[in-house]
């Protein structure tokens, strides 16, 4: 099963960032709605980005969600850490005879190249703000339908 913490991460944080623009609140159920997921799970997703302060919160009637800074100053990798603390990219398997030289060495090579590849990941994530996927995301929309629709602002 792919872990979907990061993604749903980011579509928080994005979905917060478009509601603050045009000032309408982000609350638990309001997000759970746009992930069609459970309230809770938002709130589980939320606990690390509000410790990372990405997000913040209030209570009360105008509570709800804000970004903790502005969404051009928070990166992806930013996200990918808070969301994902020691995920591995892939793992191997512990169980296999050591019968060879690929069976006695495939776990310390693949170990070492899944760290490869999660600093790549994160070389790529630490490039790009919430602002910058808002934007792409934006243009991405104006192309399947450019008289319809624009960034929310």
């Amino acid at each position: 099963m792919m872990d979907t913490r990061f993604s749903s991460a980011l579509q928080i944080i994005m979905t917060v960032a478009v509601n603050e623009r045009n000032k309408a609140r982000s609350t638990s159920d309001t997000l759970a709605a746009k992930l069609d997921a459970k309230p809770s799970l938002v709130r589980k997703l939320v606990a690390p980005l509000m410790q990372q302060n990405i997000l913040t919160s209030s209570e009360g009637y105008q509570g709800g969600y804000r970004l903790g800074r502005p969404a051009e100053k928070i990166y992806l990798s930013e996200i990918y850490l808070a969301v994902t603390p020691g995920k591995k990219i892939w793992a191997t398997r512990e169980d296999i005879p050591a019968e060879c030289f690929i069976s006695s060495n495939i776990n310390e090579w693949s170990t070492k190249l899944s760290k490869e590849a999660e600093q790549a990941l994160l070389v790529l994530l630490g490039e790009k703000s919430v602002e910058d996927a808002i934007s792409e995301l934006a243009t991405i929309d104006a192309e399947k339908c450019p008289q319809a629709r624009t960034l929310a602002s």
